[in-house]
């Protein structure tokens, strides 16, 4: 069987705390703990879950930006964790990532075609003339006109300036890229034009695309697969379709019933708020024994707050659906609320 472009096998990822300053709090941060996920050539996977909960540290650890505490990163089925900087180089060019800020990863001193060719440069990369035909080829994959490659970062509007970020990432023709939060700094009518964007380049350079993202409604446009983070934990794992149709954890459930709905309209309870979750995500700091989500779940029972659960098939749905949730056929035989 060929190996997954890039798998990521009981990932941990802890911070020391802050100790200096009047609020500060000794401790570990717990941001990512023992994620498994992997991502095939030419797929399409969307991490969701609320701010906080470690999409970005994952997204950083997949590019190698993060060592990991434990666990293993490889990239098309090379453990990347033991590699010097200079092996790392070759897979570096492979993963590429997109920042959620447009304009923050953007050198402001530079003109839109040095950005485009400082990766070329960096790996060494073609002559002079080589390099301004990528680059040149780039900014048209991501509808940039050449005439615009001389001006510099604030002379363009969000939109654009995201997609010379997509095409930088692009340059270096990449299997698989990183998206962090791509369209959370843009208007809608932009967002769709970038989502378009991503679906062109799946389909012209059938490019992976691991998507990190808080809106389901994005993710339903454009993943093949979809994963629930909560905690720094894969809760939920499945095929977009199912885990629409049949989501088998309650984490899933209330993200899902609070995605708008064209006509539901401000009266009466509605699905959302029947699932809407009491309290506040737990700390950090000091997650909760158990299972991460058991403080907030109206499902929650005793075997809940003393054993955590693992992620596994759920019965009641299609192959590659797993939950980490004791009652998951219970859940998914709810269908969709």
């Amino acid at each position: 069987m060929t190996a997954p472009l890039l798998a990521l096998s009981d990932v941990v990822k802890h911070f020391p705390a802050g100790r200096a300053g009047w609020f500060a709090r000794p401790g570990t941060v717990h941001a990512v703990n023992g994620v498994t996920l992997e991502v095939g050539r030419g797929e399409t996977v969307a991490v969701v879950g609320e701010s906080g909960c470690g999409k970005t540290t994952l997204a950083r650890l997949a590019v190698g930006l993060y060592p990991p505490t434990a666990g293993a990163i490889a990239i098309g089925g090379t453990d990347i964790g033991g590699l010097s900087p200079k092996a790392l180089k070759p897979y570096r060019r492979r993963v590429q990532m997109i920042f959620q800020d447009p304009f923050g990863s953007l050198n402001p001193r530079l003109p839109v075609s040095a950005i485009l060719g400082e990766p070329l440069v960096i790996h060494g990369l073609g002559g002079r003339a080589e390099r301004r035909r990528r680059i040149e080829e780039a900014a048209q994959a991501v509808a940039l006109q050449t005439g615009q490659l001389d001006r510099y970062p604030h002379e363009f509007s969000g939109g654009q300036r995201q997609r010379i970020a997509i095409a930088r990432a692009l340059i270096l023709r990449p299997d698989l890229l990183v998206a962090d939060e791509p369209l959370s700094a843009l208007d809608v009518s932009i967002q769709i034009a970038i989502l378009d964007l991503f679906r062109a380049l799946k389909r012209d350079f059938g490019i992976a695309l691991l998507f990190i993202s808080h809106d389901l409604a994005v993710v339903d446009l454009i993943a093949d697969r979809i994963a629930v983070m909560y905690l720094g934990h894969i809760v939920e794992v499945a095929p977009r379709s199912d885990l629409f149709r049949a989501p088998a954890h309650p984490y899933t459930r209330a993200l899902i019933a609070a995605v708008p709905v064209m006509g539901r309209g401000k009266r009466g309870p509605g699905a959302a708020a029947k699932a809407a979750l009491k309290g506040d995500v737990p700390d950090p700091l000091d997650p909760p024994v158990g299972c991460p989500f058991h403080p907030r779940c109206p499902r929650a029972e005793d075997l809940c707050r003393r054993v955590a659960p693992k992620l596994e098939p759920v019965a009641l749905s299609g192959a590659g659906h797993r939950a980490a949730c004791h009652f998951r056929d219970a859940v998914a035989a709810l269908g969709a609320p």
